[in-house]
């Protein structure tokens, strides 16, 4: 009798671990939809959300090289609008929106320019949203004031691109001495939008 309850036990728990298992087995990740196909975009959002990524290519419908946090805003959220209605939408769990602009700053006469991104996380589940921007990076006047000469075609990244030999996309690798790549940056925001956008979820203080 004794060893008919030891055999049961040991099935039970047996079923139990193997239930376990399938149940692992069958969840399913959390995928995030991600307006861009550029690389660091898509390596940024995969670190920092720990997410499957899946990249749409999609029209910011702003210019190439926005200036400007409205200009950049609106790409961002342009972006954000139409990958929601792409069939990559239907099995996402997260959609992330970026869009990387030229701030400009006037002190007496000195010009400077600043490279930051919008970042925008929606959670597909609730609707909920946030945004974010990344750090800014100083980009030299000069590159920016070759391009405004050229006709304002292209991006300013182009214009150090060619100049430096730097990566186009990522100017900042080269510009903060390899320390602060562009998907680095891009990642930090992503978490400070994905942080805000779940906050409800975390007891904050006072």
């Amino acid at each position: 009798m004794l060893r008919l309850l030891a055999v049961g036990a040991t099935a039970a728990a047996t079923a139990a671990a193997a239930y376990a298992l399938a149940r692992r087995r069958v969840a399913r990740p959390r995928v995030a939809l991600v307006a861009s196909t550029a690389r660091q975009k898509l390596l940024a959002v995969a670190a920092a959300t720990g997410c499957t990524v899946v990249g749409c290519k999609v029209p910011s419908l702003v210019a190439e090289q926005p200036t400007g946090l409205d200009e950049t805003m609106r790409g961002a959220k342009n972006r954000l609008s139409q990958a929601l209605a792409t069939d990559e939408a239907a099995g996402a769990d997260l959609a992330v929106a970026i869009e990387s602009g030229l701030l400009r700053a006037l002190s007496g006469d000195e010009e400077t320019w600043v490279d930051v991104a919008v970042v925008i996380v929606r959670d597909l589940a609730t609707g909920g949203e946030a945004m974010a921007t990344s750090a800014g990076v100083q980009f030299p006047t000069a590159a920016v004031g070759e391009w405004a000469e050229a006709g304002a075609e292209g991006t300013v990244g182009e214009v150090l691109s060619e100049n430096t030999g730097c990566d186009k996309h990522d100017p900042h690798a080269a510009l903060t001495c390899a320390r602060f790549p562009r998907a680095a940056l891009l990642e930090q925001a992503v978490r400070v939008a994905s942080a805000t956008l779940y906050r409800s979820r975390v007891a904050l203080p006072g």
